[in-house]
């Protein structure tokens, strides 16, 4: 027969995993809101990128030099 473990042990459990699941609720909710930053700084970075490659089409051409 199996031994039940203690209505102790169990609430420390359970207020274990309470514990973990809030910080991994959190963590989650922090990592997202960076991704969002980190996306948005992406998309800046793309824009200047294409405006740069823009610029470089347009711009007039030197002689070469030999």
């Amino acid at each position: 027969m199996r031994r039940r473990p203690s209505s102790d042990s169990l609430s420390r459990l359970l207020a274990e995993t309470q514990d973990l699941v809030a910080r991994l609720v959190r963590e989650n909710r922090s990592l997202k809101a960076q991704n969002q930053r980190l996306a948005k700084r992406a998309d800046q970075l793309a824009d200047s990128w294409e405006q740069i490659k823009k610029l470089t089409r347009t711009s007039p051409r030197g002689r070469n030099r030999r």
